[in-house]
Protein backbone atom coordinates (compact mmCIF):
# COMPACT_ATOMS: atom_id res chain seq x y z
CA UNK A 1 0.00 0.00 0.00
CA UNK A 2 1.12 3.52 -0.79
CA UNK A 3 2.12 5.63 2.13
CA UNK A 4 0.06 8.50 3.25
CA UNK A 5 3.06 10.96 3.87
CA UNK A 6 2.64 12.33 7.59
CA UNK A 7 0.21 14.84 8.62
CA UNK A 8 1.17 18.35 8.21
CA UNK A 9 -0.32 18.99 11.32
CA UNK A 10 1.59 16.51 13.38
CA UNK A 11 4.12 19.35 14.18
CA UNK A 12 1.45 21.54 15.84
CA UNK A 13 2.39 21.33 19.11
CA UNK A 14 6.27 22.26 18.61
CA UNK A 15 4.73 25.02 16.51
CA UNK A 16 2.60 26.09 19.35
CA UNK A 17 5.10 25.58 21.83
CA UNK A 18 7.87 27.64 19.49
CA UNK A 19 5.77 30.62 19.26
CA UNK A 20 4.53 30.79 22.85
CA UNK A 21 8.15 31.48 23.58
CA UNK A 22 8.84 35.24 24.25
CA UNK A 23 10.97 35.85 21.27
CA UNK A 24 8.28 35.43 19.16
CA UNK A 25 5.09 35.79 21.36
CA UNK A 26 5.82 39.71 21.15
CA UNK A 27 5.60 39.68 18.05
CA UNK A 28 2.51 37.90 17.50
CA UNK A 29 0.21 41.73 18.14
CA UNK A 30 1.93 43.41 14.77
CA UNK A 31 2.00 40.19 12.78
CA UNK A 32 -2.05 40.46 13.53
CA UNK A 33 -2.11 44.47 12.49
CA UNK A 34 -0.25 43.90 9.90
CA UNK A 35 -2.30 40.51 8.14
CA UNK A 36 -5.44 43.27 9.02
CA UNK A 37 -3.76 45.98 7.07
CA UNK A 38 -2.93 43.78 4.36
CA UNK A 39 -6.78 42.03 3.77
CA UNK A 40 -7.75 45.96 3.90
CA UNK A 41 -5.73 47.34 1.34
CA UNK A 42 -6.24 43.84 -1.20
CA UNK A 43 -9.72 44.38 -0.31
CA UNK A 44 -9.76 40.59 0.00
CA UNK A 45 -12.67 38.97 2.08
CA UNK A 46 -13.03 39.18 5.94
CA UNK A 47 -15.65 37.22 7.73
CA UNK A 48 -16.30 37.64 11.01
CA UNK A 49 -17.79 34.66 12.62
CA UNK A 50 -21.42 35.63 14.50
CA UNK A 51 -20.67 34.23 17.48
CA UNK A 52 -18.83 37.41 18.35
CA UNK A 53 -22.48 38.80 18.97
CA UNK A 54 -24.37 36.43 19.13
CA UNK A 55 -22.89 35.50 22.37
CA UNK A 56 -22.34 38.17 25.23
CA UNK A 57 -19.87 35.71 27.39
CA UNK A 58 -17.05 36.62 24.97
CA UNK A 59 -17.97 40.15 23.90
CA UNK A 60 -15.24 41.48 25.80
CA UNK A 61 -12.51 39.29 23.66
CA UNK A 62 -13.25 41.46 21.14
CA UNK A 63 -13.71 44.92 22.60
CA UNK A 64 -10.55 46.54 20.82
CA UNK A 65 -12.17 46.35 17.74
CA UNK A 66 -9.45 44.37 15.96
CA UNK A 67 -10.44 41.68 13.21
CA UNK A 68 -8.02 39.52 14.81
CA UNK A 69 -7.63 40.22 18.48
CA UNK A 70 -3.61 38.88 19.61
CA UNK A 71 -5.26 37.41 22.84
CA UNK A 72 -7.72 35.55 20.62
CA UNK A 73 -4.67 33.95 18.78
CA UNK A 74 -2.95 33.33 22.05
CA UNK A 75 -5.41 31.81 23.38
CA UNK A 76 -5.11 29.27 20.49
CA UNK A 77 -1.77 28.41 20.75
CA UNK A 78 -2.58 27.85 24.61
CA UNK A 79 -5.48 25.68 24.08
CA UNK A 80 -5.45 22.29 25.43
CA UNK A 81 -7.82 19.36 24.81
CA UNK A 82 -10.43 20.48 27.61
CA UNK A 83 -10.40 23.67 29.83
CA UNK A 84 -11.40 24.08 33.41
CA UNK A 85 -14.73 25.10 34.84
CA UNK A 86 -15.42 24.92 38.49
CA UNK A 87 -12.81 22.32 38.82
CA UNK A 88 -14.25 19.84 35.86
CA UNK A 89 -12.62 19.40 33.08
CA UNK A 90 -14.81 20.02 30.04
CA UNK A 91 -13.38 18.58 26.73
CA UNK A 92 -13.05 20.53 23.43
CA UNK A 93 -14.83 18.84 20.45
CA UNK A 94 -12.33 17.29 17.72
CA UNK A 95 -13.60 19.11 15.37
CA UNK A 96 -12.46 22.44 17.54
CA UNK A 97 -8.61 21.05 17.79
CA UNK A 98 -8.08 20.22 14.18
CA UNK A 99 -9.23 23.73 12.76
CA UNK A 100 -7.00 24.96 15.45
CA UNK A 101 -4.58 23.42 13.82
CA UNK A 102 -5.32 24.41 10.45
CA UNK A 103 -4.86 27.97 11.40
CA UNK A 104 -1.74 27.43 13.04
CA UNK A 105 -1.01 26.37 9.72
CA UNK A 106 -2.02 29.14 7.73
CA UNK A 107 -0.22 31.23 10.08
CA UNK A 108 3.33 29.77 9.95
CA UNK A 109 3.02 30.21 6.25
CA UNK A 110 2.28 34.02 6.25
CA UNK A 111 5.36 33.99 9.17
CA UNK A 112 8.22 34.43 6.80
CA UNK A 113 6.37 36.28 3.95
CA UNK A 114 5.70 38.63 6.93
CA UNK A 115 9.45 39.08 7.64
CA UNK A 116 10.22 39.59 3.83
CA UNK A 117 7.67 42.24 3.94
CA UNK A 118 8.78 44.16 6.96
CA UNK A 119 12.23 43.80 5.38
CA UNK A 120 10.60 45.74 2.18
CA UNK A 121 11.87 42.67 0.36
CA UNK A 122 8.32 42.31 -1.04
CA UNK A 123 5.47 45.19 -1.41
CA UNK A 124 2.26 42.97 0.07
CA UNK A 125 1.20 39.46 1.25
CA UNK A 126 0.12 36.69 -1.12
CA UNK A 127 -3.73 36.85 -1.33
CA UNK A 128 -4.16 33.58 -1.41
CA UNK A 129 -2.15 32.90 2.38
CA UNK A 130 -3.92 35.79 3.75
CA UNK A 131 -7.41 34.40 2.00
CA UNK A 132 -6.80 30.89 3.72
CA UNK A 133 -5.33 32.82 6.86
CA UNK A 134 -8.66 34.68 7.05
CA UNK A 135 -11.13 31.38 6.34
CA UNK A 136 -9.30 29.18 9.17
CA UNK A 137 -9.49 32.22 11.39
CA UNK A 138 -13.12 32.34 11.09
CA UNK A 139 -14.06 28.59 10.88
CA UNK A 140 -12.12 28.21 14.15
CA UNK A 141 -13.21 31.14 16.01
CA UNK A 142 -17.15 30.09 15.20
CA UNK A 143 -16.35 26.49 16.42
CA UNK A 144 -14.17 27.55 19.31
CA UNK A 145 -16.99 30.32 20.96
CA UNK A 146 -19.78 27.71 20.41
CA UNK A 147 -17.71 25.14 22.34
CA UNK A 148 -17.05 27.34 24.90
CA UNK A 149 -20.93 28.44 25.45
CA UNK A 150 -21.73 24.61 25.47
CA UNK A 151 -19.10 24.25 28.19
CA UNK A 152 -20.34 27.72 30.29
CA UNK A 153 -24.28 26.40 30.17
CA UNK A 154 -23.05 23.00 31.59
CA UNK A 155 -21.11 24.57 34.03
CA UNK A 156 -23.73 26.98 35.18
CA UNK A 157 -26.07 24.31 35.18
CA UNK A 158 -26.09 24.11 39.79
CA UNK A 159 -26.28 27.68 39.60
CA UNK A 160 -29.10 28.50 37.25
CA UNK A 161 -31.40 25.25 39.95
CA UNK A 162 -30.21 27.83 43.05
CA UNK A 163 -31.83 30.71 41.73
CA UNK A 164 -34.69 28.30 39.91
CA UNK A 165 -35.36 26.97 43.31
CA UNK A 166 -35.66 30.12 44.89
CA UNK A 167 -38.89 31.54 42.86
CA UNK A 168 -40.81 28.80 44.47
CA UNK A 169 -39.78 30.10 47.84
CA UNK A 170 -40.43 33.26 47.30
CA UNK A 171 -44.31 32.85 45.40
CA UNK A 172 -44.77 31.07 48.77
CA UNK A 173 -44.14 33.55 51.47
CA UNK A 174 -45.69 36.15 49.32
CA UNK A 175 -49.06 33.96 49.63
CA UNK A 176 -48.52 33.69 52.81
CA UNK A 177 -49.41 37.27 53.11
CA UNK A 178 -52.70 37.04 51.30
CA UNK A 179 -54.52 34.41 53.11
CA UNK A 180 -56.32 34.12 55.96
CA UNK A 181 -55.97 31.76 59.08
CA UNK A 182 -56.22 28.43 58.76
CA UNK A 183 -55.36 28.86 54.89
CA UNK A 184 -52.21 30.89 56.15
CA UNK A 185 -50.84 27.20 58.06
CA UNK A 186 -51.00 25.02 55.26
CA UNK A 187 -49.70 27.53 52.90
CA UNK A 188 -46.24 28.07 55.89
CA UNK A 189 -45.70 23.69 55.13
CA UNK A 190 -45.47 24.63 51.64
CA UNK A 191 -43.11 27.60 52.12
CA UNK A 192 -40.92 25.33 54.25
CA UNK A 193 -41.01 22.39 51.82
CA UNK A 194 -39.60 25.43 49.35
CA UNK A 195 -36.67 26.03 51.25
CA UNK A 196 -36.32 22.65 51.85
CA UNK A 197 -35.72 22.16 47.85
CA UNK A 198 -33.62 25.70 47.84
CA UNK A 199 -31.35 24.40 50.43
CA UNK A 200 -31.10 20.82 48.44
CA UNK A 201 -29.88 23.41 45.38
CA UNK A 202 -27.84 25.84 47.30
CA UNK A 203 -25.78 22.51 48.56
CA UNK A 204 -25.03 20.89 45.56
CA UNK A 205 -23.99 24.55 43.66
CA UNK A 206 -21.96 25.09 46.92
CA UNK A 207 -20.15 21.08 46.45
CA UNK A 208 -19.07 23.02 42.85
CA UNK A 209 -17.70 26.02 43.77
CA UNK A 210 -16.17 25.52 47.11
CA UNK A 211 -13.98 23.05 49.28
CA UNK A 212 -15.51 20.40 51.37
CA UNK A 213 -13.92 22.10 54.70
CA UNK A 214 -15.80 25.57 53.53
CA UNK A 215 -19.09 24.17 53.39
CA UNK A 216 -21.89 22.49 55.33
CA UNK A 217 -22.05 18.83 54.39
CA UNK A 218 -25.78 18.77 55.53
CA UNK A 219 -28.22 21.89 55.32
CA UNK A 220 -30.75 20.68 57.85
CA UNK A 221 -33.43 23.27 57.33
CA UNK A 222 -34.33 23.51 60.83
CA UNK A 223 -32.12 25.23 61.82
CA UNK A 224 -33.28 28.43 59.69
CA UNK A 225 -36.75 27.80 61.19
CA UNK A 226 -35.43 27.67 65.13
CA UNK A 227 -33.18 30.71 64.02
CA UNK A 228 -36.46 32.49 62.52
CA UNK A 229 -38.36 31.35 65.92
CA UNK A 230 -35.04 33.14 68.01
CA UNK A 231 -35.33 36.82 66.35
CA UNK A 232 -39.54 36.49 66.49
CA UNK A 233 -39.05 36.41 70.81
CA UNK A 234 -36.18 39.32 69.84
CA UNK A 235 -38.18 42.31 70.86
CA UNK A 236 -35.08 44.41 69.61
CA UNK A 237 -34.38 42.68 66.82
CA UNK A 238 -36.11 42.87 63.45
CA UNK A 239 -35.33 41.86 60.06
CA UNK A 240 -36.82 41.62 56.90
CA UNK A 241 -36.31 37.92 55.54
CA UNK A 242 -38.82 35.59 53.19
CA UNK A 243 -38.52 33.35 56.52
CA UNK A 244 -40.67 35.72 58.33
CA UNK A 245 -43.17 34.19 60.61
CA UNK A 246 -41.82 30.40 59.40
CA UNK A 247 -41.62 29.47 62.37
CA UNK A 248 -45.30 29.35 62.89
CA UNK A 249 -45.23 26.54 60.80
CA UNK A 250 -47.14 23.51 62.40
CA UNK A 251 -45.77 20.04 62.54
CA UNK A 252 -42.22 21.39 62.86
CA UNK A 253 -40.62 18.68 64.65
CA UNK A 254 -37.20 17.56 66.51
CA UNK A 255 -35.54 15.16 67.96
CA UNK A 256 -36.31 14.23 71.60
CA UNK A 257 -32.65 13.04 71.94
CA UNK A 258 -31.11 16.06 70.78
CA UNK A 259 -29.70 13.99 67.54
CA UNK A 260 -29.62 16.61 64.70
CA UNK A 261 -32.02 14.57 62.35
CA UNK A 262 -34.79 12.23 63.08
CA UNK A 263 -34.44 8.76 62.48
CA UNK A 264 -34.36 7.95 58.58
CA UNK A 265 -34.19 11.60 58.21
CA UNK A 266 -31.79 12.22 55.41
CA UNK A 267 -31.16 15.52 52.89
CA UNK A 268 -34.11 16.53 50.60
CA UNK A 269 -36.69 14.44 52.82
CA UNK A 270 -39.78 16.86 54.78
CA UNK A 271 -39.39 17.28 57.99
CA UNK A 272 -43.12 18.25 58.15
CA UNK A 273 -45.33 16.14 59.87
CA UNK A 274 -43.38 13.54 61.61
CA UNK A 275 -45.36 11.91 63.77
CA UNK A 276 -42.14 11.86 66.62
CA UNK A 277 -40.03 14.46 68.01
CA UNK A 278 -40.33 17.39 70.24
CA UNK A 279 -42.05 20.70 68.90
CA UNK A 280 -40.39 23.99 68.16
CA UNK A 281 -41.50 25.80 70.81
CA UNK A 282 -40.46 22.55 73.42
CA UNK A 283 -37.40 22.27 71.61
CA UNK A 284 -35.93 25.82 72.34
CA UNK A 285 -37.13 25.54 76.01
CA UNK A 286 -35.40 22.80 76.74
CA UNK A 287 -32.39 24.25 74.54
CA UNK A 288 -32.48 27.62 76.03
CA UNK A 289 -34.71 28.13 79.04
CA UNK A 290 -37.54 30.80 78.45
CA UNK A 291 -35.90 33.63 76.49
CA UNK A 292 -38.34 35.78 78.10
CA UNK A 293 -41.44 33.63 76.97
CA UNK A 294 -43.85 31.88 78.57
CA UNK A 295 -44.07 28.03 78.14
CA UNK A 296 -46.22 26.79 75.51
CA UNK A 297 -49.97 25.90 76.50
CA UNK A 298 -50.14 22.37 78.52
CA UNK A 299 -46.51 22.79 79.08
CA UNK A 300 -47.03 25.09 82.64
CA UNK A 301 -45.75 22.73 84.79
CA UNK A 302 -42.61 22.19 82.61
CA UNK A 303 -39.39 23.77 84.44
CA UNK A 304 -36.75 24.52 81.88
CA UNK A 305 -33.39 25.80 82.88
CA UNK A 306 -33.01 29.30 83.07
CA UNK A 307 -31.59 31.63 80.30
CA UNK A 308 -28.24 30.61 79.90
CA UNK A 309 -25.14 31.97 77.83
CA UNK A 310 -26.43 29.63 75.14
CA UNK A 311 -29.70 31.46 75.14
CA UNK A 312 -28.18 35.04 75.11
CA UNK A 313 -25.86 34.30 72.63
CA UNK A 314 -28.54 33.27 70.30
CA UNK A 315 -30.16 36.11 68.90
CA UNK A 316 -26.50 37.29 67.18
CA UNK A 317 -26.29 33.98 65.77
CA UNK A 318 -29.79 34.32 64.31
CA UNK A 319 -28.97 37.26 63.28
CA UNK A 320 -25.76 36.71 61.84
CA UNK A 321 -27.37 33.10 59.55
CA UNK A 322 -30.58 34.85 58.45
CA UNK A 323 -28.64 37.92 57.07
CA UNK A 324 -26.36 35.63 55.65
CA UNK A 325 -29.26 33.49 54.07
CA UNK A 326 -30.95 37.49 52.80
CA UNK A 327 -27.49 38.25 51.29
CA UNK A 328 -26.79 35.22 49.42
CA UNK A 329 -30.45 34.69 47.91
CA UNK A 330 -30.99 38.47 46.96
CA UNK A 331 -27.29 37.90 45.39
CA UNK A 332 -28.50 34.89 43.21
CA UNK A 333 -31.66 36.88 42.29
CA UNK A 334 -29.64 39.52 41.01
CA UNK A 335 -27.35 37.27 38.59
CA UNK A 336 -30.82 35.92 36.70
CA UNK A 337 -30.51 38.36 34.50
CA UNK A 338 -26.60 38.45 33.81
CA UNK A 339 -26.47 34.33 33.09
CA UNK A 340 -25.64 35.03 29.19
CA UNK A 341 -23.15 37.17 29.89
CA UNK A 342 -21.28 36.37 33.10
CA UNK A 343 -18.24 34.09 33.52
CA UNK A 344 -19.00 30.62 34.22
CA UNK A 345 -15.99 29.81 36.27
CA UNK A 346 -17.85 30.71 39.30
CA UNK A 347 -14.89 29.38 41.41
CA UNK A 348 -13.14 32.36 40.60
CA UNK A 349 -15.64 34.78 41.17
CA UNK A 350 -14.72 36.75 44.47
CA UNK A 351 -18.69 37.95 45.13
CA UNK A 352 -20.51 35.13 44.69
CA UNK A 353 -17.75 33.20 46.95
CA UNK A 354 -17.99 35.72 49.54
CA UNK A 355 -21.68 35.55 50.39
CA UNK A 356 -21.31 31.77 50.14
CA UNK A 357 -18.76 31.19 52.58
CA UNK A 358 -20.46 34.26 55.05
CA UNK A 359 -23.92 31.74 54.71
CA UNK A 360 -21.67 28.41 55.11
CA UNK A 361 -19.70 29.50 57.87
CA UNK A 362 -23.08 31.31 59.64
CA UNK A 363 -24.51 27.71 59.54
CA UNK A 364 -22.05 25.78 60.74
CA UNK A 365 -21.16 27.48 63.50
CA UNK A 366 -25.34 27.99 64.26
CA UNK A 367 -25.68 23.79 63.20
CA UNK A 368 -23.10 23.14 66.09
CA UNK A 369 -24.40 24.79 68.92
CA UNK A 370 -28.31 24.41 68.27
CA UNK A 371 -28.65 20.85 66.67
CA UNK A 372 -25.96 19.12 67.69
CA UNK A 373 -26.38 15.99 69.49
CA UNK A 374 -24.71 16.80 72.73
CA UNK A 375 -27.00 19.89 73.13
CA UNK A 376 -29.56 18.87 75.25
CA UNK A 377 -27.68 16.06 77.19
Amino acid sequence: MPSRGPSPLLGSRSLREDYLRPGHRETIPRHMILIEEQIAQQGLPAPVAAARTDLPRFQHLFTGGELYPPKVYIASLELGKSEKLNGANLAFDASVLILRDKLLAAYKGLVSKIRRLLSREIDMLPPQMLQSFAESWHVWESAWLENREVHAVEALQPLCKAILSLEPLLLSHEKEQLLAWPRVQHQKAVTLKCLEGFMHSLSEFSAHVLPSLSREMNHDTRLLVLMEHVLAHKKTTSMESCLAGLSSTPNVTFPDDGSSAPQGHVMGQSTVGSNTGTSLHAYAFRLMGSMGEAPAKGDEKKVGPPPSMLSRKAPNHASELLTAFENIKDYLLSLKSTLDAMDAALDQNEELLGHLVRFERAFKRSKRLFLEPDNLV
